[in-house]
């Protein structure tokens, strides 16, 4: 057997191309006798293809990762920031074999600027790694002449390519003609040293086109031409460019439309670059006098809209995001429901890219750990994920400061505002989510006194008990973008997340092994709990705050108040008939209401219309969740719909032992809404296939559950309770008040 090159690439270096080579190919000739084989280890800074003789290898985009890859300078940051941070590259590898002949064999790496050189957009402060893209790898060849190893040092050789322009916000520009011609500038690469960055294997799931769509034109009139691809996606357009030489084809990307032309507005035109570019996504082909088929190489780009300027006409659009498969479906017989369903994941596959959950895939694309928290279980519910938030919990600790355990806004970071509960809790609510989930700790332990450094952290930035500030000069907001101004006071909503976090990691403390921290948890628990008391509990009402906005929610998943407090969030959200929310409280008061069988109000708030409502999304024919409530900035952001799954927790029932992990200890507990007639789905959970379907009968309400082989379940329908064993189980259940 070969020896894995991944073994040797410790001992290769690290090569740059000029730093004014917008897009280079370092490339290598490698001479074989004979049947050959051969694997090749391999990192950029930058994102990279690779091809052997011509032919591209493997079918991943946007690779490597997105990471920490060296330390930077900063500027323009929205706040002072001296954390130190973990630096770390992520290598593939790959078999060649198949792409190998006897004699020449010609490899190249072709680099676009991906995250590493990214100039454009400087809305959250300068972000670049560096001015020059570069490459290692180890490649390990077995042929007549034996097996050998070439290691990257510093004697290939680089050219400029066709793609004379790559930035991940702004597109691409392709020239035919130099394609053509192959008129290449070549350059001897340079050695570059990064003792600082972690060399560390790709363990997410890659990018890659998980479908096509055939767009409908909708306008032409003659030099401009205006598709809908049908829903909003992420990915980009197959362009089919007739240009005569020299002239240019440009295809430009929105969400929307104003008088039935591309607005730019939501997707971040409203930025400038350095250079005073509006901050638009636009790919661009010099034509060469051919017919030639086109696609973007190192960017995706997120839209419903597109328009076509010149002489070429789009052959499809190709969809691409992580590949993490659909694991749970719902239909009913609820239209607002099924919306959210299918739009809550269309939006979080869509920004999910490069080993990142984001908050949007066009104006953004931070992984936010506000947004990328609240989103978590939903997602990995309902998609095949768990290698991807394996990566992304790394991201997050890669990201907190390795001398005071502040943890940051984004992950990783990149700038980015947000605030210390809501954001920075996501280093334990993420992995707690991650053992809940999957049932395993491997993802979890290693960074079990990382959490303990955070909270050390919180509890040092406290007055009075409450959490109330944050970096000096930086933002510290708790809940965020309700429909109204937000008056929920931050500290109460950061303090409620400093006490839910212990609740955690007391959780994740038993299941590690660390049961001696039990006590001081618990002690810090307390204290928390009694500021929160003494500030804002209000002993004649029930409530917290007055219960504005969604305080009560905060209090009650942090396991604050008595019975009047969830009795007075109830009697409000019914007098109100919708949402008063940000995105920390909405989902968790969709749970709330389901696990205290307030059927009749969930059902209420999910399916309104108007103001703060998923139904006004989908009047306006939304696809994906918005950013707000009024839908007056992103339209493709998920953490509003991460509610979507408690239509498999609540409305389905499917659950599991609070104190369970893994879905080991299976719970059916279905909410039957009287407007409702059906309902029916079900989710792939590490123990198998669990699938729910209700329907209203003349007799009462007959159910269908579905099991895997070995496994059964608790039964719970008001007063009816029972076991249900492996596989089918089929009854009828009466309906009662208790239902």
């Amino acid at each position: 057997m070969m020896q894995n090159p991944a073994s040797l690439l410790f001992q290769a270096r690290w090569i740059t191309a000029p730093a004014d080579f917008a897009a280079p190919v370092i490339f290598q000739t490698v001479t074989l006798r004979g049947p050959a084989e051969a694997q090749i280890a391999l990192s950029a800074l930058g994102f990279f293809r690779l091809s052997v003789n011509g032919q591209r290898v493997g079918d991943e985009y946007f690779l490597p990762s997105n990471s920490l890859f060296r330390p930077r300078r900063f500027a323009r940051l929205l706040y002072p920031l001296s954390d130190r941070f973990t630096c770390r590259c992520y290598y593939s590898t790959f078999d060649l074999t198949p792409y190998l002949r006897e004699g020449e064999n010609l490899l190249e790496i072709a680099l676009g600027d991906g995250w590493y050189r990214q100039t454009e957009r400087v809305a959250e402060g300068t972000m670049a790694f560096g001015d020059a893209l570069g490459a290692i790898f180890a490649l390990r060849v077995r042929d007549a002449d034996g097996e050998r190893t070439i290691l990257s040092d510093g004697s290939e050789r680089c050219r400029t390519s066709a793609t004379t322009y790559s930035q991940l916000f702004c597109g691409e520009v392709f020239d035919a003609r130099i394609a053509r011609g192959g008129a290449w500038t070549e350059a001897p690469v340079a050695v570059l040293e990064l003792p600082e960055t972690a060399l560390t294997p790709e363990d997410s799931q890659p990018d890659r086109v998980v479908r096509r769509l055939a767009p409908r034109l909708l306008s032409d009139d003659g030099t401009r031409r205006i598709y809908d691809a049908g829903e909003n996606v992420s990915g980009f357009v197959t362009l089919v460019c007739r240009a005569a030489p020299g002239a240019r084809v440009t295809v430009r990307f929105a969400e929307t439309l104003r008088d039935g032309a591309l607005d730019f507005s939501s997707t971040g035109a409203h930025h400038r670059s350095p250079a005073g570019r509006p901050q638009i996504m636009e790919d661009t082909v010099i034509g060469d006098g051919t017919t030639l088929r086109w696609e973007p190489s190192f960017v995706w780009h997120a839209f419903r809209y597109f328009e076509i300027v010149g002489d070429g006409e789009a052959e499809s659009v190709a969809v691409v995001h992580a590949d993490a498969p659909r694991t749970a479906d719902f239909t009913s017989d609820c239209a607002e429901m099924n919306w959210l369903f299918d739009a809550f994941l269309r939006t979080q596959t869509n920004n999910m890219h490069a080993g990142v959950p984001s908050d949007c895939p066009h104006r953004e694309r931070l992984g936010y750990t506000g947004d990328g928290q609240v989103a978590a279980p939903a997602a990995m519910l309902l998609l095949d994920c768990r290698a991807f938030y394996r990566k992304w919990i790394r991201d997050i600790f890669d990201s907190q400061d390795a001398a005071s355990g502040h943890v940051n806004h984004t992950a990783p970071f990149a700038g980015g505002g947000g605030g210390p509960g809501g954001w920075g809790c996501a280093a334990v609510l993420v992995p707690y989510a991650y053992y809940k989930q999957y049932g395993e700790t491997d993802a979890v332990a290693p960074y079990y006194g990382r959490m303990l450094r955070w909270i050390d952290y919180l509890r040092a930035h406290t007055e009075d008990g409450l959490v109330t500030h944050e970096e000096p000069g930086g933002w510290c907001l708790g809940d965020w973008l309700t429909p109204e101004k937000t008056a929920i006071p931050a500290p109460f909503v950061n303090t409620c997340y400093l006490i839910r976090s212990l609740v955690c990691l007391a959780e994740l403390a038993r299941a590690t092994g660390h049961e001696a921290d039990l006590p001081r948890l618990a002690a810090w628990r307390a204290e928390a709990e009694a500021a929160v008391r003494r500030a804002w509990w209000d002993e004649a009402e029930g409530s917290f705050a007055h219960g504005v906005q969604g305080a009560d929610v905060f209090a009650l998943t942090a396991g604050l108040g008595d019975g009047r407090t969830m009795a007075n969030l109830v009697k409000k959200y019914r007098a109100l008939g919708r949402f008063d929310t940000g995105f920390l409280a909405t989902e968790a008061l969709v749970g709330l209401l389901f696990a205290h069988d307030e059927t009749e109000l969930a059902y209420t708030l999910l399916t309104a219309h108007g103001t703060g409502s998923f139904g006004a999304m989908m009047d306006a024919g939304a696809t994906t969740v918005w950013e707000d409530w009024h839908g007056r900035a992103s339209q493709d952001h998920p953490m509003f719909g991460a509610c979507a799954r408690h239509l498999l927790t609540g409305l389905l029932g499917i659950t599991q032992a609070e104190d369970g992990a893994g879905w080991r200890a299976l719970r059916i507990a279905p909410h039957v809404p009287r407007a409702m007639r059906f309902a029916e789905g079900g989710a792939t959970l590490p123990v198998g296939r669990v699938g729910v379907r209700w329907e209203r009968t003349e007799t009462g309400v007959r159910f269908r559950v579905t099991l895997p082989p070995g496994i059964g379940a608790d039964f719970v329908f008001g007063g009816v309770r029972r076991r249900l064993t492996e596989t089918v189980n089929e009854f009828v259940a009466a309906e009662t008040e208790e239902n």
